[in-house]
């Protein structure tokens, strides 16, 4: 290289840059000339509306959606490549594009999809960029040295075959600095990398490439190294994830630097993202790699993220210490507020103790680890620069050249400091060790520190070429302990000021605190040992908040499809889900204990039939709060995942082993919430410590009281909502009473801000739990009805919200659209060319809302309510601007139905959609969607916490009239079938209200298949839970009560009423499945369709008033606010007085 000069390499590799750039079509986007400090918002300017909704998504989201069919790889690929692209022009963080390998290997993978229906691995399409020293098979492999640009990797490296093998796409390569060894990124071949928030301040380093273009979006999941802070530097400086591990957890074998072979102080490939997910993501698929099979030097331990590791598990509290400095260099405010940020959050949480973490010189970890850093006095580094005749970049200097501790070593020497670094992490242990507040057995320390609290550096993004302190990061490196950054706040200038008059402690303090002009101070983060957060609940994925906007439409453009099938996607679904089932069912049953019968070797020898295997559905009635909270009680009975619900006598394990789970307005709420908090477990959501879901002491009428996360008084709650609504209705979207309700009932149901105004029904969809077959089916109901309209089961069209559409199977409309897509103009079932694409009106708590319209009526009779006078008066005004005949249906318009099956449809010819409260046709229970023939359903398991008789308990009102309505001459029912079910008194009569009942026991009694009907009537176990639905506050003693009583329903008391009900169940899901395959049915299964299968007697007498008694000891509860009551163990106690008869 001696005959070029430097200058001439470089400007070939710039070229080769921008020519590799060149190749992205469509072509990357121009930037503005003349660019601001903070470019962060200039590609949602210059990309479509789909590329930024793609590259916005974190990384374990993109994969969910890959693996479901909902994007290709073709178009995620693409969107990313156009980002990066213009992250280069924006920050000059890329070292080469890869737009020709990368869209080869997206094609194959979308055809691979299409040929087998799943995806290759769990990073089936994933992007990922990829730090250039990280090599690549006949890549350049240059480390940041202009006399290494020729260099090429002979392989790829260990972790991308890793990664490669479970499916991503490799698109990009990100700058590093000369001699791999800034906390900066600047090199003589392409220049300096900037952070995208500030361009004058540093993106951070060594994988700064990666933090910028992570920052701008440009990628989602990156792959950076860290020998000294390298990871965790350009996280902090760019509002990211980053971790590094532990030496030897991930394959480093394939990647250049100098000094390459050095084991003073080992270098480690660790992962940048834009989520924790990502992270975890990253790691998770490396080691189930089993990298230590190829590479010995690392080490054979899984990826290990149970719960089971906790010290809370242990009956500990997390006990976190605190660095606040490490008494060399101090932070700077805005560190020390973040700090205090986080701390204040933990403060609040009973199972973590946070203590203070006094550091162990620190300068002399530093004096240990600069000086083996450079065991050859830099000569590797030097020779590199020497040989292209480059300059030193300034940081290189700084390391190197000016550092009073490198030098030459000798081997002695190595040994001497080598010894000094095991002393050093002996002290450290030792002190740690010292924590402990107790000991085992054997006199092992226990109770110690679990997690140390700290600054990634002194300060939040420097100057460029002033990042000189190395102490925050370094000090980890230098102990092997495993680091992860986690973004807190952005700097605020009017909050954090400089200390006047601070005395510096020493050169380097001076020179830190003389950095400290806030003013261009951004985005200090926190370091810790051990991650550990607040889970964020659902996905805010609308683009404006609750106010819908016209975007462009995806390349395959929205239609109505036919109610002739299932769609695609849910098709696509169950093959997952049932595959799911099995193992929960399997154990279910093994739990279950049926007699002479082994239930779990039935299901392990149908496995690969899939049709052959029970299909089981849940149906969670409406009825407000009562129905919300009784329903929760039977979720809990059902889910394994509830402390002792696995035990003798319950039924946890159900709703694992469950397709469908259906609710319908109150049952609706606690489906949604359920779903829109991440699949969060009843007890969870009784107990979050934050106190921002489920409390009912407030009436919804009145607004939260949380004192954290939502600061409102009843006033503002109102405003807020008010201001979202009509934010809306200035969209030019109609806007019903409907908006209101459903935005109010969001701050109670789902856990984030304001109710979460971004949080959408189709954002279900895109949820990991729910892709990966981890949850059953949600199912929301409502019916169709103009303003003023008389519904009843015959005439009603009964419409269903589900992750993928709203739509109904009624031969009527009998179409479905894209709930995603609600708002859009549709017009005979197709979107017009010149049409946009409406996202965002799926609001999770409107279709929440729309199921529950019901409500409308309290608020039509607002002045008659206890409520304020400013909040009646707020309500009275809406529904005078509002208008009669909005007020009490959720409007839908403009209707996607419109011009769709004219001869059918009673609302083709309307521009307007109106659904309302899906029990207003008495159908109060949501079976409608499981009874469904293309769902294939065998037994539904219907809780029932309607109020039809005088005191508030059901009467099986809601099967008759779905019943009815399957009988009705008009053929609504369209080849549905529905079991006989007798009159309603005759229910009462014989107590099928009071006690679980079977209804179509004998299969042959119907034309068709029909499914069982597990009817589970709410009745009084341990308390009188026969509250009106037009109860809108609990306090926490009645609202845990309700559960409890709701758990006992449905597991009969924990088998105390009857201890053959667990068997009876097992033989309620088995009863199609066993006729199915022409298995004899069990004798025990016999004797229990005989004690509750109903045997078509009926009575039909008006009966006396309907008061049941209680079958168990009754629960005390207060009026007022309640002591929290963990809800497992309240669930799991059931002192019962006695048997109750069972009639037939």
């Amino acid at each position: 290289m001696a005959t070029i000069s430097w200058e001439d390499v470089a400007k070939t590799a710039q070229d080769s840059r921008d020519a590799s750039i060149g190749l992205v079509d469509p072509p990357v986007p121009e930037v503005p000339s003349d660019l601001p400090r903070d470019v962060t918002g200039i590609p949602k300017k210059l990309l479509t509306t789909d590329e930024v909704l793609i590259t916005q998504t974190p990384p374990e989201e993109l994969v969910t959606a890959l693996a479901s069919g909902k994007f290709a790889s073709i178009a995620v690929v693409n969107a990313f490549l156009r980002r990066a692209g213009l992250a280069q022009k924006l920050t000059n963080c890329i070292t080469e594009l890869l737009p020709e390998e990368a869209l080869i290997r997206a094609r194959y993978l979308d055809d691979y999809y299409k040929e087998h229906k799943r995806p290759v691995g769990p990073l089936h399409g994933l992007p990922i960029s990829v730090k250039e020293h990280i090599g690549m098979k006949g890549k350049g492999l240059n480390a940041g040295f202009v006399s290494w640009w020729d260099h090429k990797g002979v392989d790829d490296a260990h972790v991308l075959k890793i990664l490669w093998q479970a499916g991503c796409v490799f698109y990009g390569r990100t700058t590093e600095p000369q001699t791999l060894m800034h906390l900066e990124t600047s090199n003589n071949l392409y220049g300096v990398t900037v952070n995208p928030f500030n361009r004058e301040l540093t993106s951070g380093g060594s994988s700064g490439g990666e933090g910028a273009l992570l920052g701008l979006r440009g990628s989602c999941l990156g792959i950076g190294s860290d020998i000294g802070g390298s990871v965790r530097s350009p996280s902090a400086n760019c509002g990211l994830y980053g971790l590094r591990p532990t030496s030897f957890r991930v394959p480093f074998a394939g990647s250049a630097g100098p000094m390459m072979f050095e084991e003073q102080i080992i270098p480690v490939i660790g992962p940048l993202s834009t989520s924790l997910e990502g992270v975890k993501l990253f790691m998770k698929t490396v080691l189930s790699g089993k990298p230590w099979l190829t590479e010995p030097a690392c080490v054979p331990i899984p990826w290990r993220d149970q719960e089971s590791y906790l010290p809370t598990v242990h009956g500990r509290k997390l006990r976190i210490a605190v660095l606040w400095s490490d008494e060399i260099v101090k932070p700077h405010p805005p560190v020390t507020r973040a700090l205090n940020e986080v701390i204040s959050k933990l403060q609040d949480m009973p199972e973590i103790e946070i203590t203070t973490w006094k550091p162990y010189k620190h300068d002399e970890a530093w004096e240990i680890i600069a000086s083996l850093y450079f065991a050859d006095g830099g000569k590797d580094e030097t020779d590199a620069i020497a040989a292209s005749g480059e300059p030193w970049r300034p940081l290189s200097k700084f390391i190197i050249q000016e550092n009073p501790y490198v030098k030459r070593m000798s081997i002695e020497d190595v040994w001497y400091w080598t010894g000094r670094r095991e002393q050093y992490r002996s002290m450290y242990a030792k002190i740690w060790n010292e924590t402990a507040t107790t000991s085992g057995p054997s006199g092992e320390p226990e109770g110690m520190v679990d997690v140390i609290l700290a600054p990634v550096g002194p300060g939040a993004a420097p100057p460029l070429d002033q990042t000189k302190y190395w102490g925050y990061t370094s000090q980890w490196n230098l102990l092997d302990y495993p680091a992860l950054v986690f973004p807190v706040s952005k700097v605020d200038p009017d909050i954090d000021k400089v200390e006047e008059g601070y005395q510096p402690m020493n050169e380097k303090d001076a020179f830190n605190y003389n950095l400290s002009s806030l003013a261009i101070l951004r985005e200090p983060s926190i370091d810790a040992r051990a991650g550990t957060r607040l889970q964020p609940r659902a996905l805010p994925n609308a683009p404006d908040g609750y106010t819908p906007e016209h975007l462009d439409c995806p390349s395959s453009r929205p239609a109505i499809r036919s109610g002739e099938r299932l769609s695609n996607s849910e098709t696509s679904w169950l093959d997952t889900r049932r595959n799911k089932t099995l193992n929960p069912m399997r154990d279910l049953l093994r739990r279950l204990s049926i007699p002479n019968f082994d239930g779990p070797s039935y299901i392990t020898d149908n496995e690969n039939n899939q049709s052959a295997l029970p299909n089981i559905a849940i149906a969670v009635s409406g009825g407000g709060y009562r129905a919300l909270l009784n329903g929760a009680g039977a979720i809990a009975a059902f889910d394994s995942r509830e402390d002792n619900a696995t035990s003798a006598g319950h039924l946890g394990g159900l709703l694992q082993s469950a397709t469908y789970l259906g609710g319908l307005s109150g049952g609706g709420w606690l489906v949604g919430s359920l779903f829109t908090n991440n699949f969060s477990t009843v007890s969870s959501l009784l107990n979050d410590p934050s106190k921002t879901v489920w409390q009912f002491d407030h009436s919804i009428f009145e607004g939260p009281d949380t004192g954290k996360v939502q600061l409102l008084d009843t006033a503002s709650y109102f405003h807020r909502i008010e201001d979202q609504v009509s934010d809306k209705s200035d969209a030019g979207f109609s806007i019903s009473v409907t908006d209101y309700w459903g935005r109010a009932l969001s701050f109670q149901l789902i856990n984030a801000t304001d109710g979460g105004p971004g949080y959408t029904w189709s954002s279900i969809a895109l949820a990991d739990h729910f892709n990966q077959g981890d949850t059953p089916f949600p199912v929301l109901v409502a019916d169709g009805r103009g303003p003023g309209e008389l519904l009843i089961s015959g005439n009603s069209t009964v419409f269903e919200f589900n992750p993928f559409e709203l739509g109904t199977w009624d031969p009527t409309t009998y179409g479905f659209v894209p709930v995603e897509f609600l708002g859009s103009n549709f017009s005979g079932g197709l979107l017009a060319a010149s049409e946009k694409c409406v996202r965002g009106f799926d609001n999770a708590g409107y279709v929440m809302g729309t199921s529950s319209s019901l409500f409308n009526q309290f608020l039509l009779q607002v002045n008659t309510t206890s409520i304020p006078d400013f909040a009646k008066s707020f309500i009275t005004n809406i529904l005078s601007d509002i208008g009669q005949d909005n007020n009490d249906i959720a409007d839908y318009s403009p209707n996607p139905f419109y011009g769709y099956h004219n001869s059918t449809s009673r609302n083709a010819q309307s521009g307007r959609l109106t659904l309302v409260d899906g029990g207003e046709d008495l159908q109060n229970i949501p079976l409608h969607p499981m009874i469904q023939p293309n769902r294939h359903v065998d037994v539904i398991f219907a809780v029932d916490s309607s109020a039809d008789t005088a005191n508030y308990w059901p009467n099986g009102t809601s099967l008759v009239a779905t019943y009815e309505r399957n009988l009705n001459s008009s053929g609504i029912g369209n080849g549905t079938s529905f079991p006989s079910i007798p009159d309603t008194n005759s229910f009462v009569n014989l107590g099928l209200n009071n006690h679980p009942t079977f209804f179509g026991c004998n299969s042959s009694n119907t034309s068709s298949v029909t499914p069982l009907i597990v009817y589970l009537p709410n009745s009084p176990y341990v308390f009188q839970s026969n509250i009106s639905t037009f109860t809108f506050s609990y306090s926490t003693s009645t609202r845990n009560a309700i559960v409890q009583n709701g758990y006992d329903v449905v597991t009969m008391g924990n088998a105390t009423v009857d201890p053959q009900w667990p068997v009876c169940v097992g033989c309620a899901i088995l009863s199609r499945s066993l006729e199915r395959t022409g298995t004899n049915i069990p004798n025990a299964c016999l004797q229990c369709f005989q004690k509750y299968c109903w045997n078509g007697t009926t009575d039909s007498a008006r009966p006396p008033s309907y008061e049941p008694p209680f079958k168990g000891a009754s629960i005390r509860t207060s009026g007022a606010v309640g002591r929290r009551v963990d809800m497992t163990a309240v669930a799991l106690v059931a002192a019962l007085a006695g048997l109750v008869m069972m009639t037939t």
